[in-house]
C-alpha cells in the first residue's frame, strides 16, 4: 500500500480527490439545513456529529473486505484514537460551528484554509524525517496570497473571539489532528479511521442533544446526510493513508484546494459566485503554484 500511495502521481491525485470531495460539502451542507430545518449552533452540531457517526459505521462495514478487523485494535492505541478523535473531529467541528455563525463566510474560508500553512510549518517540528526549506515557505507565502485575493473582503472588518478566534482554534486543532493522526494511525490506518469517525460522531451528538438539539429529518435530507457521510469516510480514509505514507506537510498544503473546489461545487450546484472571473483563475493558479513548491525536492548539495 505504501508503494501505491506514495506513488509521485496517484499521491497528488488522491490529495485532489479528497479536496474535490470536502468541497461538497460547503453546498451540500446548507442545503441539508434549509430541507431540514438547522439554523441554531446545537442543531447544527447534531447534524455534523450524525455524518461522522455515519461515516465511522461506514468504515467500520468496509473494514472486513478489506481484511481489516476494527475490534482488534491494541490497548495501548486506545488513548490515541480519542486524542486523535478529539483533535480532529469535536474539538475542530465544534469551535468552527461556533466561529462561522459568529464570522463572515468569506473570513471562515481564508481562516480554515491556514490548517495547510501549519501542517508545513509545524511538520519539522514532530517528524525529524521533514525539514522546512524556502521552496516550502515560498509555497505557503503563494498559497496565502491566492487564497487571499479571491477573497478581498477578508481584509476589512473586525476581529471577534467568539467568531474569527474560535476559527483559528478550530484550524489549529484540524492542522494538529492531522498530525497526530500520522502517528495514531501508523500500522492501522481504516481501523483507526474508522474509530476516530465513529467516537467523535458520538460524542458531538450527545453533547448536542444535551442542548436541546433537534432536526427535522426529510427524504432529501437523509440523502444529503448519507452522502456527506460517505464523503467524511471515502476521504479521512484516503486522507489519512497518505498522511502516514509521505511527508505530512507536502499532503496538508492541498488543503488549500478545499474552498476553491467549496466554490465551485457552490457554483455548480447553488448558482453561487462565478468561478470563471479573472480573480478565481488566478487564485487557482497562485495556490496550484503554491503546492508545487511545496512538493519541489531540493536539489542534493555534492560533497567535495
Amino acid at each position: 500500500m505504501k508503494k501505491i500511495f506514495s506513488n509521485k502521481i496517484i499521491c497528488p491525485l488522491t490529495a485532489i480527490v479528497c479536496t474535490l470531495l470536502w468541497g461538497t460539502a460547503y453546498p451540500l451542507i446548507k442545503l441539508a439545513y434549509a430541507d431540514m430545518n438547522i439554523a441554531t449552533v446545537p442543531d447544527k452540531l447534531l447534524f455534523a456529529g450524525l455524518r461522522f457517526f455515519i461515516a465511522g459505521i461506514m468504515v467500520l462495514i468496509v473494514c472486513p473486505f478489506m481484511k481489516k478487523n476494527p475490534f482488534q485494535i491494541e490497548k495501548s492505541r486506545v488513548p490515541k484514537i480519542l486524542i486523535y478523535s478529539l483533535l480532529l473531529t469535536v474539538f475542530h467541528y465544534t469551535l468552527n460551528y461556533i466561529g462561522v455563525a459568529n464570522a463572515s463566510a468569506t473570513k471562515t474560508s481564508v481562516l480554515s484554509s491556514f490548517s495547510a500553512f501549519l501542517g508545513v510549518l509545524l511538520a519539522p517540528v514532530f517528524f525529524k524525517s521533514e525539514k522546512l526549506t524556502f521552496k516550502k515557505i515560498a509555497g505557503c507565502v503563494v498559497g496565502a496570497l491566492g487564497v487571499v485575493i479571491v477573497n478581498l473582503s477578508f481584509l476589512s472588518g473586525s476581529f471577534t473571539f467568539l467568531g474569527e478566534g474560535f476559527v483559528l482554534l478550530a484550524t489549529i486543532c484540524s492542522a494538529a489532528g492531522s498530525l497526530y493522526g500520522k502517528v495514531a494511525a501508523k500500522g492501522k490506518i481504516f481501523e483507526v479511521t474508522a474509530w476516530q469517525l465513529f467516537v467523535g460522531g458520538l460524542i458531538m451528538s450527545v453533547v448536542a442533544l444535551m442542548f436541546s438539539a433537534s432536526i427535522g429529518f426529510t427524504l432529501k435530507g437523509i440523502f444529503e446526510l448519507l452522502f456527506l457521510a460517505f464523503v467524511s469516510a471515502a476521504s479521512f480514509s484516503l486522507w489519512t493513508t497518505l498522511l502516514v505514507y509521505n511527508d505530512a506537510g507536502k499532503i496538508m498544503i492541498y488543503n488549500l484546494l478545499i474552498p476553491v473546489f467549496g466554490s465551485m461545487w457552490s457554483f455548480i450546484i447553488l448558482g453561487e459566485k462565478d468561478i470563471l472571473s479573472p480573480l478565481y483563475i488566478i487564485s487557482l493558479a497562485l495556490i496550484t503554484l503554491g503546492i508545487v513548491l511545496v512538493n519541489m525536492k531540493e536539489k542534493k548539495v555534492a560533497k567535495n
